[in-house]
């Protein structure tokens, strides 16, 4: 199914779903219940046939037929019910209890009664600019089921008390509709699916295709009918929590996240950098928000509020777009009075400190990585200031003044230097970044426009990772320039190039020992910068390096570094391999474009590895030799 086939029917099914909520649900309930039905289906065939095999070799007919096909459904059948089994995990934050939040904890059980919702079991704050419910189940599909009330600190931050109160009751209603325990299901559906997919393939077993050929045709027509329920489902909880509040107040919640989560998510951390920059500082992030929030001048908030306004509601977002929400709840688009005391202040006991228990979290967190990133910044601003004051010589020079100007001046003041560098140095692949910046502002004026989509064009030969961005903005220009033909194509284009690209991500991911392995081609400065990082970790005893060739994009580069580990006896690798691969993912960053993975249980992938001339970079010796 193309996007285009994709947008149509959901488009169709949008309508059926405003129509007749109700059967709508029940055909989403039906067709979930054929996906979970047609795994149900082969997993008790396959159980069946493990039992005839079992029961004939325990009778005495011991043949290689039934031993062959105890194995074959006994594996198949153990892949099927572990893919089932996805268990979902409690949210990490701040659990809050009553005494926390008293006025917090009556205002829900308020909205409870008056939207007659279950039980919530916990409320947990984190630090996104969201809220939302989940539905946690005790065994993965099995078991008691918790609701979990997720509020972020930066929106609690925002908002006021009557604004708050409304998202309170746009994320209870969804409970009261029963869209979260339908919601969670399709969820976990979803994720058995791609663990089942997944399982199958990575093990190569021989019934994979008896679950790909259907799965293919069911994905898109089960994504397409669950979307438009859940988009369906939004215009709901807000006409719900409009009703026990009021649509004035869900409005303007509405409308004040759509100017502080911008700028919370795209501007408040880089103003508050620059800030720290000059006074080489360590931020109290939730502090600083609320403060520049308020001082957010009006201008500012009506640009995040225009540009939230010309948004269209998307097939990429269930949610609909600002002002299809405000239109469903007959609220005008205006931008609300910001009020001083905030939902935070209004509904907990000690609101500054809870924000100063985040501020310390944030910091114990990312402290060494601000002050590294301060530190560079200083660094690199120096180096503009220092090659602004002279006149470059070389390709390099130019390209760090050109990227330089842009960063600590404007696009506009580095145009120049992009004009220069595709005059003259435009054969050169190492200007593709340049090139793709240079024809992106070229496109935006008529006058420059066709030399823009050169360029682009010509960036895109020369760099695998610009075709993606390149073609997404050429098909912005062929569209808003009416160029229907161009704008086909290109799409037609882009979808392929997506599913090329996901395609070669999958080869990233998945490593195997019959995977086409050839001699690492890294600099030895990378190699040595690597082995020391290895030598941090006593457990190691080799690590091999080769690269593998990437099918779908030739050009991708993608090493696969392999470790040798010397663990307690004691040691259950299964349990630990999860947070292993966490520490050696986080702490070998030297090593770019690189898949780890652990050898000790692959006996199969060392070989092949082994094989691989000079793949072993690093052993005992080395570590010596390091420390």
């Amino acid at each position: 199914m193309t996007v285009q086939e994709f947008e149509m029917l959901v488009n169709k099914l949008e309508k059926q779903a405003s129509a007749n909520p109700r059967l709508y649900r029940f055909k989403v309930i039906m067709l979930t219940g054929l996906g979970f039905g047609y795994v149900a289906l082969f997993l008790s065939l396959f159980l069946f046939l493990m039992a005839i095999s079992i029961t004939m070799i325990a009778d005495g007919s011991f043949t290689f037929g039934n031993v062959k096909v105890l194995l074959l459904t006994g594996t198949l059948s153990f892949f099927i019910i572990k893919a089932l089994i996805v268990k979902m995990d409690m949210p990490d934050g701040y659990y809050l209890q009553r005494e926390d939040a008293p006025k917090l904890f009556d205002m829900i059980d308020t909205l409870r009664h008056k939207l007659n919702t279950p039980k919530i079991d916990a409320i947990v704050l984190d630090s996104e600019f969201n809220a939302s419910v989940a539905q946690i189940s005790s065994f993965g599909m099995f078991g008691k089921k918790r609701n979990v009330l997720v509020i972020g600190i930066p929106l609690l931050s925002t908002l006021s008390e009557q604004q708050f109160t409304a998202v309170l009751a746009h994320e209870l209603a969804h409970i009261s509709n029963s869209d979260t325990a339908l919601g969670a299901r399709i969820y976990r559906l979803r994720m058995s699916w791609g663990r089942l997919l997944h399982s199958l393939e990575e093990n190569e077993q021989f019934g994979t295709f008896i679950f790909k050929k259907f799965f293919q045709w069911f994905y898109p027509r089960f994504d397409a009918y669950t979307f438009a329920m859940a988009r369906q489902q939004e215009y709901d909880a807000d006409r719900s929590a409009a009703a026990v509040t009021s649509p004035q107040a869900m409005g303007e919640a509405l409308v004040s996240i759509s100017v502080a989560a911008p700028y919370f998510y795209r501007d408040f951390y880089s103003e508050l950098f620059e800030e720290c920059a000059k006074t080489n500082s360590v931020p109290q992030p939730y502090s600083n928000f609320t403060e520049k929030f308020q001082t957010l001048s009006d201008q500012k908030a009506t640009e995040y509020f225009d540009e939230q306004l010309a948004e269209e509601s998307y097939m990429t977002d269930t949610h609909p777009c600002l002002r299809d929400r405000l239109a469903s709840l007959g609220v005008a688009a205006e931008l609300p009075v910001r009020q001083q005391e905030s939902a935070l202040d209004y509904f907990f006991a000690f609101p500054g400190r809870i924000i100063s228990d985040f501020n310390q979290m944030w910091v114990d967190y990312n402290q060494d990585n601000w002050k590294e990133e301060i530190e560079n910044f200083n660094e690199s601003k120096q180096r503009y200031e220092e090659l602004s004051k002279k006149q470059v010589t070389t390709l390099d020079e130019l390209l760090e003044k050109a990227y330089l100007t842009a960063e600590y001046n404007s696009l506009e003041a580095a145009v120049p230097f992009y004009e220069e560098i595709a005059e003259k140095y435009s054969q050169d692949s190492r200007t593709a970044g340049a090139l793709m910046t240079l024809g992106e502002h070229y496109l935006e004026s008529k006058d420059t426009a066709e030399k823009g989509r050169q360029l682009i064009n010509l960036a895109m030969s020369y760099d695998w990772e610009l075709r993606l961005p390149g073609l997404d903005l050429l098909c912005g220009y062929y569209y808003e320039t009416e160029q229907r033909e161009l704008f086909e194509q290109t799409r037609e284009e882009l979808e392929k190039w997506e599913e090329t690209v996901e395609a070669s991500n999958e080869e990233c991911d998945f490593i195997q020992p019959t995977d086409h392995f050839t001699t690492h081609d890294k600099e030895r400065k990378e190699i040595m910068a690597g082995m020391s990082q290895l030598a941090q970790y006593r457990e190691i005893t080799k690590a091999y390096l080769v690269r593998k060739q990437i099918k779908a994009i030739p050009e991708r580069e993608q090493y696969v570094l392999g470790l040798e580990l010397s663990l307690p006896d004691s040691t259950d690798l299964d349990e630990a391999e999860e947070a292993l691969y966490e520490k050696y993912i986080n702490g070998l960053g030297e090593f770019e474009n690189t898949c780890v993975v652990i050898l000790n249980d692959i006996e199969d992938l060392r070989k092949s590895m082994q094989k691989v001339e000079n793949s072993l970079i690093y052993t005992p010796s080395d570590k010596e030799q390091a420390s």
